[in-house]
């Protein structure tokens, strides 16, 4: 399909009637035809009357032609021979309207069964090619066809035309508001394919990222990272740079932190989901962090008994345990009954720290079956202030030397 903004070039207009001018003998008086590059369609250059002229003469597909009342009466007066024998339809839009022609140009492209169409922008009277880009742009973020924005830059004034593709200008254009919202939110809008980028390095690490996948977010982060590295500098996205500084700004957190402690990471992303406002997954990544600290401090004390565990859930869940003091079904873990004294001679320490566990564990459990109570400022605020009070027992590393003593090794599995 192929959607064509109409003007009234092409020949001296009768403008009070809305048809060419004609000599003493009828004929159309048309103004010299200026010469079209045609290296985008791989013809040499050639005269045409105007841009609708060139089109009707070189494809054989479904036209629409829009514009207004008098500029529709024009082209069909000059064009009458082009148009013969071709699929063609004029819609009319208000003059004056910035409404009608967005409306029209979109439920066009919102109807059709053609996946490829071009749209050519080159005529039309003051906002309408605007309008038709505007238009356009949207539907390719809501339809997803594969449109290709035609325009004749004019090279030599009223002689000489040259056409170009605006694509790459379009896509500029949505890519600055994707990119704009990936650094306000770290999701990406799953679209249309792009040539310039490729918007699955965002995508895969918005999804490891807002899913706990930690694994998957420390892969990602790099993947993207280096595709950032690769495509910034590209003279088509210069006017992106900014925006490309801002998300290398964003990521430098989270590269390389898999060579920090496993709590520190888990801290690491529950800062940025929180200043991005993803509350429940903020919380998520602070509760295994605590968990992951605990543990770490306790693996001294495991070794010197030799306890063991079947994986990390289990070891993570008998050290808060521990450090509660808490007993499942009046049954103790392998930790307290190889350290029967070991809650009374730390008991300081360990309350502060199920102080805090205790309050995410409620937090957590309150939005888990949908919070009636607290307000998002109220529980962002919660979150800020439990994230102090982790960061400051990570400071001060308060488990660091737990009052333990060893006794003669003991196994214990679980």
């Amino acid at each position: 399909m192929i959607i064509s903004i109409l003007g009234v070039s092409g020949a001296d207009a009768d403008f009070k009637n809305c048809v060419a001018k004609r000599d003493e003998n009828g004929n159309i008086q048309y103004k010299n035809k200026p010469i079209y590059d045609l290296k985008i369609f791989n013809k040499p250059q050639k005269e045409y009357i105007n841009s609708i002229d060139f089109l009707l003469n070189n494809f054989d597909r479904e036209f629409i032609f829009i514009g207004t009342k008098c500029a529709i009466k024009f082209q069909k007066d000059i064009l009458s021979t082009q148009l013969k024998d071709k699929n063609y339809k004029f819609i009319e839009i208000q003059e004056d309207s910035l409404n009608d022609i967005f409306e029209k140009i979109f439920n066009i492209l919102e109807n059709t069964n053609s996946q490829e169409i071009i749209l050519d922008i080159t005529h039309g009277f003051r906002h309408q090619p605007i309008m038709a880009i505007f238009s356009s742009t949207l539907s390719q973020f809501l339809i997803h066809k594969n449109l290709k924005i035609l325009f004749a830059k004019e090279i030599e004034r009223g002689k000489k035309y040259e056409y170009i593709y605006l694509d790459n200008y379009i896509e500029i254009t949505q890519l600055s508001l994707l990119l704009t919202g990936f650094i306000k939110t770290l999701n990406i809008i799953p679209t249309k394919k792009f040539n310039l980028i490729k918007l699955k390095s965002f995508e895969e690490f918005s999804k490891s990222l807002l899913s706990n996948d930690k694994k998957g977010v420390l892969k990602k982060v790099n993947e993207l990272n280096s595709h950032i590295s690769e495509i910034k500098d590209k003279q088509e996205l210069k006017h992106l740079q900014e925006l490309f500084n801002q998300i290398e700004k964003i990521l430098q957190p989270l590269l390389n932190i898999e060579n920090t402690p496993e709590y520190t990471q888990y801290m690491t992303l529950a800062t940025l989901t929180l200043d991005k406002n993803y509350l429940v997954v903020s919380l998520a990544y602070m509760f295994e962090s605590l968990r992951e600290y605990c543990s770490l401090k306790f693996e001294p004390l495991l070794k010197a008994k030799n306890i063991h565990f079947k994986n990390s859930y289990y070891k993570n869940t008998a050290t808060m345990d521990t450090i509660a003091n808490f007993q499942r079904g009046h049954k103790k873990n392998d930790i307290q009954k190889a350290y029967p004294n070991l809650y009374n001679k730390n008991k300081n320490i360990f309350s502060r720290i199920d102080t805090i566990y205790s309050n995410l564990r409620e937090l957590r459990n309150s939005l888990a079956h949908i919070n009636t109570e607290k307000s998002f400022e109220d529980i962002k605020q919660d979150l800020n202030t439990l994230k102090f009070k982790i960061e400051t027992i990570y400071k001060d590393d308060i488990l660091k030397h737990i009052n333990y003593e060893p006794t003669n090794n003991i196994r214990h599995k679980r």
